[in-house]
């Protein structure tokens, strides 16, 4: 008898069985059904948990350790999927269906030896991060205004196109080792305990990595960034200080004013042509005449910081002296204290230019100019009228900047 044959037998005796005990075949057939749903449906929950994630898989291990060690296993963050399941019925399949799949065919072929070099799937990151926004705007932050600036800012990706920021960029390594960011976050522990010790990072980086390594070692650089119009316009790290993190040492973190003149030309330009940047001449010594571009000790540069020469500069250009920090902002630029620090203040102010006290020249303009137009002008509104950056045009008739 040929296997054909032998299948139509079975199936012919089963067929038959069925039809005689009809009662049995349901009562059989209901309790499969019903083992069957429970299964999946114990399989489901257990698929739901952490274990699940992190210990049915060798190399899950090192993830599944460090979630569970880390701030973000707590009463709102219950499992893996809080995290990494994108929201409604499209979320799960793609976890359960596009992620599952190819995880599971990924670990029966040994593709990952080392589980830390496994990293997020570029299409689940949108997810990742909706799941941060979703969870913080629910309450579980300290910083209200964070979330709104986020949402605002933007950098450029490598083909020029604006792409907003998201979450995991900056918070690199805060749950699962990410590299720099995580190295960084390593290397600033260790700081606590060893200050002596240095480790400087050699090499270039993209935006995102200057991001994740920052956000660690200096974070408060990170949000002002973020609260700026440059992060906004998509001015990245990377756009400012170059992408050699050698030279941005040697530099110290200072970005000459010519990388700013690429995008604010017309200010650079008014301002390049000023004493401010050209210098001025303060002593004669032996016939030679010695101007601020030449006033390296450290008392002289904490105010004549425009035109202090600089191996790598000697033009000496600083925007940063008025739009100070990593937000640059026009208004802070626009106020009197960005110019009364030098002009008043500094190491030695009874050497400074401006006098305001009530029998000076200036004392007397400010006092008149305030009782007529109610309020205290700025200096910029008489020095640079119509918001130029050539402070050494005066406008005698203030107007509000």
């Amino acid at each position: 008898m040929s296997e054909d044959e032998k299948c139509g037998c079975w199936s012919t005796k089963a067929i038959e069985w069925v039809t005689q005990n009809k009662r049995t075949a349901g009562i059989g057939l209901i309790v499969f059904l019903a083992v069957f749903g429970i299964g999946n449906l114990q399989m489901y929950h257990y698929s739901e948990t952490v274990a699940f994630c992190g210990q049915l898989c060798h190399e899950m291990d090192i993830h599944y350790t460090s979630f569970m060690e880390s701030k973000h296993h707590n009463e709102h963050v219950h499992n893996c999927h809080e995290c990494h399941v994108g929201a409604g019925l499209k979320g799960f399949l793609h976890a359960k269906l596009s992620d599952g799949t190819h995880d599971t065919i990924e670990h029966v072929k040994g593709t990952f030896s080392d589980g830390r070099i496994i990293e997020i799937a570029e299409d689940s990151i949108p997810v990742v991060n909706s799941n941060c926004i979703r969870c913080h705007n629910e309450g579980y932050t300290k910083d209200d205004t964070h979330l709104p600036a986020v949402a605002t800012s933007m950098r450029k990706i490598s083909d020029g196109v604006l792409k907003g920021v998201m979450c995991i960029e900056c918070h690199a390594g805060l749950v699962h080792p990410h590299m720099p960011g995580d190295m960084f976050k390593a290397y600033t522990e260790m700081k606590k305990t060893h200050p002596e010790a240095k480790i400087e990072p050699i090499g270039t980086y993209k935006d995102v990595e200057c991001l994740g390594c920052h956000k660690n070692t200096t974070p408060e650089v990170v949000k002002e960034w973020t609260m700026g119009k440059h992060a906004k316009k998509g001015v990245t790290c990377d756009g400012c200080h170059g992408n050699d993190h050698s030279v941005i040492k040697e530099r110290a973190g200072h970005v000459p004013a010519s990388s700013c003149s690429g995008c604010h030309e017309k200010e650079y330009n008014e301002f390049k042509h000023t004493k401010h940047m050209q210098g001025r001449v303060v002593v004669k010594v032996a016939g030679e005449e010695i101007g601020t571009k030449q006033l390296s000790m450290s008392l002289c540069k904490d105010c004549h910081r425009f035109s202090i020469i600089r191996p790598w500069d000697e033009a000496g250009e600083d925007c940063g002296s008025c739009h100070m920090g990593h937000v640059f902002s026009k208004e802070q630029a626009s106020r009197s204290t960005a110019c009364e620090k030098c002009h008043t203040g500094g190491a030695f102010p009874d050497h400074s230019e401006l006098d305001l006290s009530p029998d000076s020249s200036h004392g007397k303009m400010l006092t008149r100019w305030t009782d007529r137009i109610g309020h205290k002008p700025a200096c910029q509104e008489c020095h640079g009228p119509e918001k130029s950056h050539n402070f050494e045009k005066i406008n005698v008739v203030p107007e509000r900047l």
